[in-house]
């Protein structure tokens, strides 16, 4: 199983202006019947938790990030992560800056990217 961003990441501020909602298409490719898959974000030294995601082969899917917005720092380090069966399925980073009061997520290079296994699920 694969899972492969189908369109653009989309950033906001939640109507109570709590949180940060990042939003990102996918497309499963594959048999994702029995898989065990969550999503994850890390965010400066805050790792959000697992969130269990109910993904079906060649699926388009949104993934959706609610994050502290106190947590959102200009120029600090966010990571969205897929993982399934012991390995990242998906994963991407960015650096964050704000535009008057608008979030906006810079891609990182793939140089900076996630090692390919991820942790035990």
């Amino acid at each position: 199983m694969r899972v492969e961003q189908s369109g653009s990441e989309t950033c906001e501020v939640t109507a109570n202006g709590a949180f940060i909602l990042a939003r990102v298409p996918v497309r499963v490719v594959g048999d994702a019947k029995n898989a065990k898959v969550l999503s994850r974000y890390h965010i400066g030294g805050f790792l959000g938790r697992d969130t269990a995601l109910a993904l079906r082969g060649t699926d388009e899917a949104t993934l959706a990030f609610r994050i502290p917005r106190e947590l959102f720092r200009e120029r600090e380090h966010l990571t969205l992560q897929v993982l399934g069966n012991g390995e990242t399925l998906w994963a991407k980073r960015y650096e964050i800056r704000w535009a008057k009061d608008t979030p906006v997520l810079e891609p990182l290079s793939e140089l900076n990217s996630l090692p390919r296994e991820a942790p035990p699920v």
